[in-house]
């Protein structure tokens, strides 16, 4: 399983219908994941560019893609954005082998 942060701002329409009804989301993204095979572990809202933030748990890139599709397709999500976050290990293992593509990759001069 591979983690993701999906960032995503409210439509004009989905805000005033959240100012008039104020809700909690975090249940529809939760059962939006887990129709994915995937674990919600947590949801925000934020201040700045992007009105929300989730990271979720999902088994693969196409069930994440499912779900941002999913989401964006119902029309209160609009620039929805996801990022695949890499654990420590994963991380220090493409830093490790970022060393034999610098000895290979010349820029340009």
């Amino acid at each position: 399983m591979s983690h993701y942060m999906y960032q995503a701002s409210y439509s004009p329409e989905a805000i005033k219908t959240l100012v008039n009804n104020p809700q909690d989301r975090t249940g529809a993204a939760k059962a939006a994941i887990e129709a994915n095979g995937g674990s919600m572990i947590g949801a925000w809202m934020a201040f700045g560019s992007d009105d929300l933030l989730v990271i979720a748990d999902m088994p693969d890139d196409a069930s994440m893609a499912a779900v941002a599709f999913a989401v964006s397709a119902a029309g209160a999500i609009v620039n929805g954005k996801t990022t695949k976050l890499l654990d420590m290990p994963t991380a220090v293992e493409g830093m490790t082998k970022a060393k034999a593509v610098l000895d290979a990759y010349r820029p340009p001069s």
